[in-house]
Parts: C-alpha cells; sequence; structure tokens
C-alpha cells in the first residue's frame, strides 16, 4: 500500500508538472503570437501614419504670374520730371489679362501708360492687354510705362518695386526694376522731361500728347 501510494502521488506531481508546463507553453505561443501580429500590422502599415497625399498645394511663389523680364527704368537727372519703364511682359496664366495701370516705390509721382501711334505718342487708356500665355514688349517708340512728375533724380545702379494693375481689380507685383542709362538715340527727352522722339530714328521730334 505504501509503494502505491508513493508511485500514485509522484504521478501526480509529474501529471501536475506536466501540465503546469503545457500552460506556460501555451502562454508563452500566445504571446509570441500577439508579438507576432503587432509586428505584421506595424510591418502593412496598419498602424503607421497616413503618408502625406499628392493633392498638397505647390509652394512655387512664381507660378501663374504676370513677368517683366529684361525689365529697367531709365536713368533721369533732377531736372528732368519724367522717365519710362521697359521690358519684356509675360502671362504666364491661361487666361487673357489687361494692364490698366502701375505704381512704383518711389511713391508722390504720376503714372501712365503710353502707346505710339502714327508717330504720336500718348496715353494708351485701354490699357495693355496680354494674351494667355503671350507676351508684349515695352520698348522705346512702342507701348511702355511712363512716370510722370516726379522731380527727384532716379539714378542708374539703383532700383525700384513695380506693381501692376488688371481689369479685374487685382495689383500684382513684378519686382525690383534696376534703373540704367540707355544710349543716346534710344529714347530722348526734352526740356522738363516730355519724350523728345520715338527712339527709333533722327528723325524730327513727333509731338507727345496725353490723353
Amino acid at each position: 500500500m505504501l509503494t502505491f501510494v508513493k508511485t500514485g502521488k509522484h504521478t501526480g506531481r509529474r501529471v501536475a508538472v506536466a501540465v503546469s508546463v503545457a500552460a506556460l507553453a501555451l502562454a508563452g505561443c500566445s504571446n509570441s503570437e500577439t508579438d507576432s501580429e503587432k509586428k505584421v500590422e506595424t510591418a502593412t502599415g496598419v498602424e503607421a501614419p497616413a503618408p502625406a497625399t499628392s493633392s498638397v498645394k505647390s509652394t512655387t511663389a512664381t507660378a501663374g504670374a504676370v513677368t517683366l523680364t529684361d525689365g529697367y527704368v531709365k536713368a533721369k537727372p533732377a531736372e528732368k520730371s519724367m522717365t519710362a519703364i521697359f521690358g519684356v511682359l509675360s502671362n504666364d496664366t491661361d487666361t487673357d489679362r489687361t494692364i490698366t495701370g502701375f505704381s512704383t516705390s518711389l511713391g508722390q509721382a504720376s503714372y501712365e501708360i503710353h502707346e505710339v501711334v502714327d508717330g504720336q505718342m500718348r496715353e494708351k487708356t485701354s490699357g495693355v492687354e496680354l494674351p494667355a500665355g503671350g507676351s508684349v514688349t515695352l520698348a522705346p517708340g512702342g507701348d511702355h510705362f511712363m512716370i510722370m512728375g516726379y522731380d527727384a533724380p532716379i539714378e542708374a545702379g539703383d532700383a525700384i518695386t513695380v506693381t501692376l494693375m488688371f481689369a479685374d481689380g487685382t495689383q500684382e507685383a513684378v519686382g525690383s526694376v534696376p534703373v540704367r542709362t540707355i544710349a543716346a538715340g534710344q529714347e530722348n527727352y526734352g526740356a522738363g522731361g516730355l519724350e523728345a522722339n520715338n527712339g527709333m530714328s533722327e528723325a524730327p521730334a513727333p509731338a507727345h500728347q496725353h490723353g
């Protein structure tokens, strides 16, 4: 009887140990599976933050702008009260735009858009029409921007900021435009800064008209 009882106790202990080991093994498998699932979820991006979409707007500042290329302001001395702005205006938008006026960082001055018609220079009240994707050249003898009623000198090497005004009521700065001299005959100004010729030839000067 004593031998049977001892054998039974040992057997019970072995069974209990075996059950405990099995339980620990199951628990370990369960934890391992959980960890594995977490690793798989992380690897597949389930728990990762959503990637940025491609619908983020571009930060390119010049996209869709009207630009002034090779622009410059003709230098002038203090004894003359007007000068002009030249360059190439480009419309990089898909909409026709009309420039009706402009202003500059010079402050107190008068600003007009001028044109040459039949040899006569005058204010262009209709403005400058810029076709979509097109360009217009501001040049001596053609369309150009006039700065008038400004008595202070505008010296070569300086720069002024030019802002365009459009028919739709919007405004757009085209940046800093350098001041420089141009060769005689390209653009001439008479007494008081009035335009003396159209800059295309040495022919006698046509009258300058406003309005």
